[in-house]
């Protein structure tokens, strides 16, 4: 593990670095020669239509497994390093792909079918509140985990870098088992927290769909797992028909302190080329605010050179 890179945090890290993981100069050969093999071969259309065949890439596959348990098990999330020879945004966004493929099944994220979606500020005029998906936006704030949307979680979430912000953006991963921790001597708002909210499945339904979740629930070896998007929830309740009770709206305004002290909360600054991978029931995130280098406008990766775009990543969801 590396521990070379940008990360901050409050408190100390129970395994110095466990959280940066950089690919031997083998595996980052390996798969560097075959996104470049993709890119030849695959030069248009959506990369999240790209078969991958990852047999010729052993030593990169083993050490993606190697770091496997930290996501699952320890930290709940991995910094992987830039890869040598990944230079161009679509070859980035082809390693992100190959990186989601290695480590479970890509899952859809939009009406669309798409598995890959790239995150930037569209300049939309709408907002979150009134309807856009986050990853159009340049909000902040709003700490969350990403399925909110889907009645099935997912393992993983990644995010790769094809361009960081010119000041700010960093990643603000909060623990939910520290959270959990604390929650524990607030029994009445951990009973809130594991009651069912309404959740809408936005972008993911054809017109207005929900679905009902506890906030808080468990996985079968009892650790705490979490589904939370505030803004998701609010306009879910009330399209529902079912605003927010009193005890309810106090229960998420206390859940809100706690996930902002700073004694739960992990800072990733990704740099360009670098792929955050989370255990997305497990860790909830958020973006601190950020400048950016251009207006906002639509991105070519294709075209786009990566010294001349705004923030921007790609995501994926992944399954075992």
């Amino acid at each position: 593990m590396n521990s070379a890179l940008a990360l901050s945090r409050p408190r100390t890290l129970e395994v110095p670095g466990e959280g940066f993981f950089t690919f031997s100069p083998r595996a980052q050969h390996e798969i560097a020669d075959y996104v470049a093999e993709l890119s030849l071969a695959e030069p248009y259309g959506r990369v999240d239509e790209i078969e991958v065949d990852l047999s010729g890439c052993e030593h990169f596959v083993a050490e993606v497994e190697l770091t496997r348990p930290v996501i699952d098990s320890t930290t709940h999330f991995v910094v992987y390093d830039r890869v040598a020879g990944v230079e161009s945004l679509r070859a980035q966004a082809v390693y992100a792909w190959a990186l989601g493929a290695a480590l479970g099944r890509p899952m859809i994220q939009n009406l669309a079918g798409w598995r890959l979606v790239e995150v930037y500020d569209r300049g939309l005029r709408t907002t979150v509140e009134q309807g856009a998906r986050y990853h159009q936006t340049k909000q902040g704030s709003y700490v969350h985990n990403d399925a909110v949307n889907d009645v099935d979680s997912i393992d993983y979430l990644l995010l790769s870098c094809g361009q960081s912000a010119y000041v700010g953006g960093e990643s603000i991963l909060v623990d939910v088992r520290t959270v959990h921790e604390f929650l524990k001597d607030h029994p009445k708002v951990l009973e809130i927290l594991n009651g069912e909210f309404w959740f809408e499945k936005r972008g993911m339904a054809e017109g207005v769909g929900f679905f009902r979740s506890p906030i808080i629930r468990y996985s079968p070896e009892g650790e705490a797992l979490v589904r939370y998007f505030r803004t998701y929830i609010e306009v879910a309740h009330e399209k529902a028909g079912e605003p927010l009770t009193e005890e309810q709206i106090a229960a998420l305004d206390f859940f809100d302190a706690v996930l902002e002290q700073s004694s739960v909360q992990y800072r990733i600054n990704l740099e360009r080329g670098q792929t955050l991978v989370s255990a997305d029931d497990r860790f909830l995130h958020t973006r601190a605010a950020f400048f950016d280098r251009h207006r906002p406008r639509e991105i070519d990766m294709r075209s786009d050179r990566p010294e001349d775009v705004n923030r921007y990543m790609f995501r994926i969801w992944s399954r075992r």
